[in-house]
């Protein structure tokens, strides 16, 4: 990748990606669903995205960096497909960031909170959990 001064870069050569982080298996059938919501996102999302992966499989946000133009100054807004903030999302991914600043001038990355915190992540576990139907068991016979 060539070097280019990010100061010599002007606004309208800045971009927003915004990078879907999942833990990563090397399952493909693991990550079937996770592409799926991928596609989604994107469809409904102005700005470009992609499903990157912590380890187990491809890509990872080294990849994702390694691929952006040096031509254009690049916001990296990270949203991880996490529950909780455990040692990946509190340790693993900011030293990854931090690595990954030293060597992309051209890019600023934001770890966002995991989608477990956010209230309408619990709202949807809410109503998933109400739309189960439990009827089948309250007429089992023993």
């Amino acid at each position: 990748m060539s070097a280019t001064n990010p100061a010599s870069l002007q606004n309208n050569d800045r971009q927003t990606l915004l990078v879907l982080l999942a833990h990563g298996s090397s399952d493909p059938a693991w990550q079937k669903p996770f592409r799926e919501m991928a596609d989604s996102i994107a469809a409904n999302q102005p700005h470009p995205v992609r499903l990157g992966f912590m380890e187990l499989c491809g890509p990872s946000l080294e990849d994702i960096a390694n691929d952006q133009p040096a031509d254009r100054i690049i916001d990296i807004e990270i949203l991880p497909l996490f529950f909780s903030a455990g040692r990946h999302l509190r340790r693993d991914v900011p030293n990854q960031i931090s690595e990954l600043n030293k060597r992309f001038k051209h890019l600023t990355f934001t770890l966002h909170d995991p989608v477990g915190f956010h209230p309408k992540m619990t709202e949807a576990l809410t109503s998933i959990a109400a739309d189960l139907d439990f009827s089948d068991k309250n007429n089992c016979t023993k």
